[in-house]
């Protein structure tokens, strides 16, 4: 009888995937598929084990992505399987881990297989360090591959026709709406249903913006006042605005192609990125949910934004810590400068660009960089030190370490394959073979749990020279007043990745008037330790300094 090794498994050492496919059902949502899934999973789980497998160690992913990186819960699963006590992944077939690009597969191929851990569908079981069983998993995720440009035209057609039929496809309803399935004969549509209370806002922003001429910072402030909440809960931005305002929806229609997803190069790394596309390039059609505002209303707030758009020209930068010195609150810091005929008439001072409603008290502008001053050369002396330590021979031991247990469990690998080619000729007793393997999968679990240790606790390899000239010529370019704000800050940002800032308001102090007996004017008289105009509390400002690293 064929060896089933998942048999030896428990279900507490067993973690179980979910995932909907491009390939499933298209008017099913993510739940009702992942539903589904499960059922099936568990139902093998009680056949193999006798009871399912643990809700703690179920993974459900619930966002798209076509790279193991743009996925959390498998990225979860990759770092919980590097512990000996998870020997198994159960999911309904190979192909839920992705169709990943050639370096996905062979990155997949190798976790799996390096941490002695099954990959356990309901029709195989791979144990990835069988040659085979390796050789048939890497197939399953290269077939998946190749169809997967056939199943975006597919799945697109498909939601192209959905979309002309009036269907809403999106994720996330629009504010002012939510989304709901409607019955057309047997057949389940995607479609929106007004939300009265947001619906109200979305008449009122329009309303403001084309019949009381409001612009959209004016709105944002009139809503921010008014307490209404957005969906997320933060504050309205004009930038908000915006979008809601070239929103077609609002007038009963679906759009397509108003988001394309799109390759990018960045940094060395293909991504993917939504760019908005431009009014006119994206396709609209009728839609079967019903209107929240009017055609005319609508067509005149567009015409209105057509108006007023202007390209925004290049500013000159003022402020060397633009870009990086943000509030508490999430707003950036705008430099303030108070000059008249020529002349400082005040100190400079750092202000959080959302006064209106954040309660942040400022800072002089030259104590926030007096600080930022300390930090440079703190850092100029760590990396001096370090520099005088060689501090890159701990680097080259944990390699050498690394290099050394890579190799020992590839020794291990090869006698484990022979082991079992020598057993399936039957050239080797079962109860030989048993103990042999035994023996080496435990050898196996000491050197993989080493090679853990080792990867965790390797020093992040950093160039200090490198590091020492950077902070040294933005420490020098601070300190030169010949050189331009702008100048300053890019030469800071090579440094400084962002600067969190914290400031408690101030607030003036009671004062605790003493009681006390005039001898010349024989009477009782009061008087208050505190002088009269300056009783108030100066907190200090607090600043958390990120700093730009960056790793050889």
């Amino acid at each position: 009888m064929y060896y089933q090794p998942e048999k030896d498994l428990k279900p507490e050492e067993i973690l179980e995937y979910l995932r909907k496919s491009r390939t499933d059902d298209p008017t099913l949502d993510v739940e009702e598929i992942l539903s589904r899934h499960e059922t099936i999973l568990d139902e093998y789980a009680e056949r193999t084990w006798g009871s399912k497998i643990p809700e703690s160690q179920k993974m459900r992913e619930v966002v798209s992505g076509e790279t193991i990186d743009s996925r959390p819960e498998l990225l979860k699963i990759l770092k919980m399987i590097e512990s000996p006590k998870i020997k198994g992944v159960l999911l309904v077939e190979v192909q839920r881990l992705g169709r990943p690009d050639l370096e996905d597969i062979g990155r997949l191929s190798k976790l799996f297989r390096y941490t002695n851990t099954l990959v356990i569908t309901p029709a195989k079981t791979f144990d990835l360090r069988n040659e085979y069983d390796r050789e048939a998993f890497e197939r399953e995720l290269m077939r998946g591959n190749e169809y997967l440009e056939y199943t975006k035209k597919i799945m697109n057609r498909g939601r192209l026709l959905s979309v002309q039929q009036g269907n809403f496809i999106g994720q996330k309803a629009p504010y002012g709406y939510e989304k709901t399935v409607i019955m057309e004969g047997k057949k389940k549509c995607h479609t929106l249903k007004p939300v009265e209370a947001e619906a109200e806002v979305v008449r009122m922003i329009f309303d403001m913006y084309v019949n009381e001429d409001m612009g959209r910072v004016n709105i944002a402030h009139r809503l921010n006042d008014l307490k209404i909440p957005t969906r997320t809960g933060a504050l309205w931005t004009q930038d908000t605005l915006k979008t809601m305002l070239e929103n077609d929806h609002y007038i009963g229609k679906v759009r397509w192609n108003w988001r394309k997803t799109v390759n990018i190069v960045e940094d060395g790394e293909v991504r993917q990125v939504r760019p908005k596309t431009k009014v006119g390039e994206y396709l609209v059609y009728e839609g079967k949910h019903p209107a929240i505002i009017s055609e005319e209303l609508f067509y005149a707030a567009r015409e209105k934004q057509g108006k007023n758009h202007r390209a925004k020209a290049k500013t000159k930068v003022r402020n060397p810590l633009a870009g990086i010195l943000y509030c508490q609150c999430g707003r950036a810091m705008s430099l303030r400068t108070y000059i008249k005929n020529g002349e400082e008439r005040s100190a400079a001072r750092l202000l959080c660009d959302n006064q209106a409603y954040c309660k942040t008290t400022s800072a002089l502008y030259s104590e926030v960089l007096d600080r930022v001053r300390d930090t440079l050369k703190q850092c100029i002396s760590d990396f001096e030190i370090r520099i005088d330590s060689d501090d890159k021979t701990s680097q080259k031991l944990h390699e050498n370490l690394i290099k050394r247990l890579k190799l020992k469990l590839e020794e291990l690998n090869k006698k484990e394959i022979n082991q079992w080619e020598k057993y399936s000729e039957e050239e080797m007793p079962k109860e030989i073979f048993q103990k042999l393997n035994e023996k080496v999968l435990k050898e196996k679990d000491e050197i993989q749990q080493a090679l853990c240790k080792a990867y965790e606790s390797m020093p992040e390899p950093i160039d200090y020279e490198e590091q020492l000239l950077r902070f040294k010529d933005a420490l020098e370019a601070l300190d030169d007043p010949e050189v331009s704000a702008e100048k300053k800050n890019k030469l800071l940002k090579a440094c400084i990745e962002r600067i969190d800032y914290k400031r408690e308001k101030a607030v003036r102090i009671k004062s605790q008037q003493v009681r006390y007996y005039d001898k010349e004017l024989k009477q009782t008289r009061y008087k208050s330790p505190l002088q009269t105009g300056g009783n108030w509390t100066n907190p200090p400002i607090e600043l958390d300094i990120q700093l730009a690293v960056k790793k050889s």
